[in-house]
């Protein structure tokens, strides 16, 4: 009887673990500018960092920032500037190591594949400019495992007992 009731935990816990989740991405796309050196504060960690590879690019702002929610596996188009825009496709999630892997692909910058932790923005650099400015298009994202539904009314249930 014990071996039936260790063999559905597992089987429930396995179940659990396969389940598809949701992950909210975050994608930033930001236009720098050699032509002013007006930075938006919330890019100076960015800019700081780009300018050590282009020290003629002073000016930084951001252009749109898009939000969505997509299941592992899923490839999202995210719309960057103008006509380009940019595919997401979170690959894995390891919750053991709390790190994400995820494939961007976008216009002039190629595939990359690459693994970070929740909610830290990685930049990537394209090769894009803008017709009329000739801006340089960098693009910016941030993944984080969204709660299932059952884990959320969980801890609710759990929060207020």
């Amino acid at each position: 009887m014990n071996r039936w009731l260790v063999a559905t935990l597992v089987f429930s816990f396995l179940m659990s673990v396969a389940r598809a989740e949701d992950y909210r991405v975050t994608v930033v796309a930001v236009l720098a500018s050699d032509r002013h050196k007006t930075i938006d504060p919330k890019l100076a960690q960015l800019a700081e960092e780009v300018r050590k590879r282009d020290q003629t690019l002073t000016g930084f702002k951001i252009e749109r920032t898009t939000v969505e929610t997509i299941p592992l596996g899923q490839k999202k188009s995210f719309p960057l500037v103008a006509d380009v825009s940019a595919d997401v496709t979170v690959v894995s999630y390891d919750p053991k190591e709390r790190k994400i892997k995820v494939t961007a692909k976008a216009p002039h910058a190629g595939e990359i594949t690459y693994t970070t932790v929740p909610d830290k923005f990685f930049p990537i650099l394209t090769r894009y400019q803008t017709e009329k400015d000739k801006d340089h298009l960098i693009y910016a994202l941030a993944i984080k495992p969204v709660p299932s539904k059952d884990k959320a009314d969980e801890f609710k249930s759990k929060s207020f007992e």
